[in-house]
C-alpha cells in the first residue's frame, strides 16, 4: 500500500502519498552518470552546462520537448557590468532589506549564499551570453525609487539575441538557448520528452531517478555523484495549490510557463525521499499586469468604486491589496494629461507596469505608453469617458460612489494631503483633463517561489536539517530564498538565484566549493 509521507500525514491531500515503487521489470533502459539534472530551465541548464565545464559527465531529463526559458530579468547584487556602469550595492544593506520584506521568513544562510556568489555566476553567464556580440546587456531601469519599498538597480537583461529576433520576449529564453548549445558542445546527454516520476536510494544515498517516456516506457538513471531536482513551480498543479498556495487562486489569470508543466514534480519527488518544504505556505510571484499592462499610481478603486489603498506601492504589494477586495482586479483611474503626469512620479516610485522596461541610462518614453495603453483599450482593458459617471456606468460600478471617490481624491491632491491613506505629496498629482480612463489590472500568477529545505550546500534536508545524501534542490524546486512575499529588492531575483544556485550545485558536486 502506498504510504503518507510524513511531513503530508494528516494535512495535504493524496499528492503527498507515496507512490509504491515501479517495479524493475517495468524499466526498459538503463542509462548512467556522475550529475543528474530534472529540468531543463535556468537553474537546470547552468547546473548542467557548469558540471560538464568541471568535467562531469551530466544527464539532463526534461519532460517537455525542450528546454524552458521565460521571464526577462537576471537580478543580482553584484557584478562586473554592474561596476562598469557606476552601480555599487552595499551587500549588508541588501540583506537587510530583503529580509525585512520576506517578513523574516526567508532562511539568512540562502540568501547570503545567493548575495556572495551572485559576482562569480553572473560573470560567467555574462562572458556566455556577450561573446561574439551574442546579445546586448542593459541594467533594468523600471525600479521603484521611493524608500518605503527599496528596489535596486541590480537586474540585468539580455537584448537582441536570436530567440528575442524570433519573436520572444527579450532575456530568458536566449539566456537557456545560449546555456543549451554550450551544454550541449560540452558533451551533456539530454532526454527530452522523459519526466522524472521517482528517486530511488542505494545504502540511504539518492543513486538516481527513474523516469518515463510518452510512450509509456521507463528509464533508470543512475547518478553516481548526485541528482539536482530543477523542476520549476507547482502552478500547474490545482491540488498542491489548494494545500501549499490558496491565495494563487485568487489571481485573474496564471500564466505560468511552460503551460501544462511546472505541476510539482520535483517537489513531490522530494517529499518522498523524505525531504520537507519550507515556509507553507508558499509565498507567490504575482504582477499585477492583466489584462492591462500599466496601472501607475493615480486613484485605485474597486468594484464598489471606492478607494481601497495607497497607490504609492510595489507590484507585489499592489496584488495583496487586490486580493483584499475579494474580486481578482480593480481600476486605475488615470486622465488625459497622463504623458505629463506620469514622468513627474518617476523620481519618487516608479518599478513595474508604473515605468518601463528600458535600460537604466533610457529615458521613459511617452510613445511606448501610448502604445502600450491603446493595445488595452483594444483588449477592453481601457475603457474611456467624457465624465466620470459615464466612465462608471461602462466600468460597472456604482457612479454617486466613483464621483464621491474621485473629487475625494482630488480633494487631498489639491490641498497636498493624502488624509486617507497618506500618500507622499509629490505623488498627489490631481486627475481634472477629461476624459477619463479607466485601466482594468489584476494579479496575474507568475510562480510561486517555495520548495524544499534545503542547506547552505543546497542539498536536500530532512526534518531533522540534516543533508538527505545525493539530492540537491535549485530554482522554484529549492525553499528558503522568499517569506511571505516575492522582493523587488531587485526585479528578476528568481532568475538570479535560479542561475546562481544552479551554478553552485555544480561547483558543491563537483567538490570546488
Amino acid at each position: 500500500m502506498a504510504e503518507r509521507a510524513k511531513w503530508a500525514s494528516g494535512k495535504w491531500g493524496s499528492w503527498a502519498d507515496i507512490p509504491e515503487a515501479i517495479p524493475e521489470e517495468k524499466i526498459s533502459e538503463r542509462v548512467s552518470g556522475e550529475v543528474v539534472i530534472v529540468g531543463a530551465g535556468v537553474s537546470g541548464m547552468a547546473a548542467a552546462l557548469r558540471a560538464a565545464q568541471l568535467g562531469q559527465d551530466v544527464i539532463v531529463l526534461e519532460r517537455g520537448k525542450t528546454w524552458s526559458g521565460r521571464g526577462g530579468n537576471f537580478g543580482v547584487p553584484e557584478s562586473s557590468f554592474l561596476r562598469s556602469q557606476g552601480i555599487e550595492i552595499d551587500k549588508e544593506a541588501f540583506v537587510r532589506e530583503w529580509v525585512k520584506r520576506c517578513g523574516s521568513r526567508c532562511d539568512e544562510k540562502i540568501v547570503w549564499l545567493y548575495v556572495n556568489n551572485s559576482l562569480e555566476a553572473m560573470d560567467w553567464l555574462f562572458d556566455i551570453m556577450t561573446k561574439d556580440g551574442r546579445t546586448r546587456p542593459i541594467v533594468q531601469g523600471a525600479i521603484y525609487r521611493g524608500e518605503t519599498y527599496r528596489e535596486l538597480p541590480g537586474s540585468h537583461r539580455f537584448m537582441d539575441g536570436p530567440m528575442a529576433k524570433k519573436g520572444m520576449r527579450p532575456g530568458g529564453a536566449d539566456v537557456v538557448n545560449a546555456l543549451y548549445e554550450l551544454a550541449v558542445d560540452t558533451g551533456v546527454r539530454f532526454y527530452f520528452s522523459t519526466r522524472g516520476e521517482q528517486l530511488f536510494k542505494e545504502s540511504g544515498r539518492v543513486a538516481g531517478v527513474i523516469a518515463s517516456r510518452e510512450d509509456g516506457s521507463y528509464i533508470k538513471f543512475s547518478a553516481e555523484k548526485g541528482v539536482v531536482l530543477a523542476t520549476g513551480d507547482i502552478s500547474g498543479n490545482p491540488e498542491m495549490l489548494e494545500d501549499l498556495c490558496p491565495d494563487a487562486e485568487k489571481c485573474i489569470k496564471k500564466i505560468y510557463f511552460p503551460v501544462g508543466q511546472n505541476t510539482g514534480d520535483g517537489h513531490r519527488m522530494g517529499l518522498w525521499a523524505g525531504g520537507m518544504f519550507d515556509n507553507v505556505p508558499f509565498p507567490l510571484m504575482v504582477h499585477p499586469q492583466y489584462p492591462a499592462l500599466r496601472n501607475y499610481c493615480f486613484l485605485f478603486v474597486n468594484h464598489k468604486g471606492e478607494r481601497f489603498m495607497n497607490e504609492d506601492n510595489y507590484v507585489q504589494g499592489k496584488c495583496n491589496a487586490i486580493f483584499r477586495q475579494n474580486r481578482p482586479f480593480a481600476w486605475s483611474i488615470i486622465d488625459s494629461a497622463w504623458a505629463e503626469k506620469v514622468p513627474l512620479t518617476l523620481p519618487y516610485g516608479g518599478g513595474i507596469f508604473w515605468d518601463q522596461d528600458r535600460d537604466i541610462k533610457d529615458a521613459w518614453s511617452a510613445e511606448e505608453d501610448r502604445g502600450a495603453l491603446e493595445r488595452s483599450e483594444k483588449a477592453g482593458a481601457l475603457l474611456k469617458a467624457d465624465t466620470i459617471e459615464e466612465l462608471a456606468e461602462k466600468m460597472g460600478v456604482p457612479a454617486d460612489k466613483l464621483k464621491k471617490t474621485f473629487e475625494r481624491y482630488n480633494e487631498l491632491a489639491r490641498a497636498g494631503k493624502d488624509l486617507d491613506f497618506g500618500k507622499r505629496r509629490e505623488l498627489l498629482i490631481p486627475l481634472d483633463t477629461p476624459p477619463y480612463m479607466a485601466l482594468k489590472f489584476g494579479a496575474a500568477l507568475l510562480t510561486t517561489v517555495g520548495g524544499l529545505k534545503t542547506d547552505e550546500r543546497l542539498r536536500a534536508v530532512d526534518g531533522e536539517l540534516d543533508p538527505i545524501p545525493g539530492l540537491y534542490a535549485v530554482g522554484n524546486a529549492g525553499g528558503g530564498r522568499y517569506g511571505m512575499d516575492y522582493p523587488l529588492v531587485v526585479p528578476g531575483s528568481s532568475h538570479g538565484t535560479a542561475l546562481v544556485f544552479g551554478y553552485l550545485a555544480a561547483e558543491f558536486i563537483a567538490g570546488r566549493k
